[in-house]
């Protein structure tokens, strides 16, 4: 037999924890064995001394509040900040999309659309003409109209 299993028996031998049967066969095997009777000393000695202890110290004994106690961290508490910073990226992503997108589209227009910046410049006021100027976006360069 391992030790740590006579070692287990025989503190349920001392709690009064075995069956009946299971406790003739542990003293039918430590008269047969006799290296296991300075085990079943030991054992006895230590658990009278720790009987002992928790009589004079009865603090030191277990009571049901310790048991009560429990550190069970229920699965929504934790769950919930992961999931509004899953939501939370997800709205900032999608409005990112849009914005993108709608800016995309109203540039597309702009291209098809020559936008000319007119600016009136009073330079070129003549006598019998009048002109302007503006800048293309489109052409990089400043285009000179005569206006009417």
């Amino acid at each position: 037999m391992k030790p740590e299993v006579l070692r287990a028996l025989l503190v349920d031998r001392e709690l009064g924890e075995l069956s009946p049967d299971v406790k003739e066969l542990l003293d039918a095997y430590l008269e047969a064995v006799p290296s296991a009777r300075a085990e079943v000393d030991a054992t006895t000695r230590n658990l009278s001394i720790a009987r002992e202890t928790v009589r004079r110290f009865p603090d030191l004994a277990p009571t049901s509040e310790t048991e009560a106690e429990c550190n069970i961290v229920p699965m929504i508490p934790w769950l919930v900040p992961w999931l509004s910073r899953a939501a939370a990226l997800i709205g900032v992503a999608g409005l990112s999309i849009w914005i993108g997108y709608h800016a995309g589209v109203s540039g597309g227009r702009a291209d098809k659309t020559v936008a000319v910046a007119r600016i009136v410049d009073h330079r070129f006021d003549g006598l019998w003409t009048r002109y302007q100027v503006a800048y293309d976006s489109q052409r990089a360069g400043f285009v000179v109209e005569k206006e009417q």
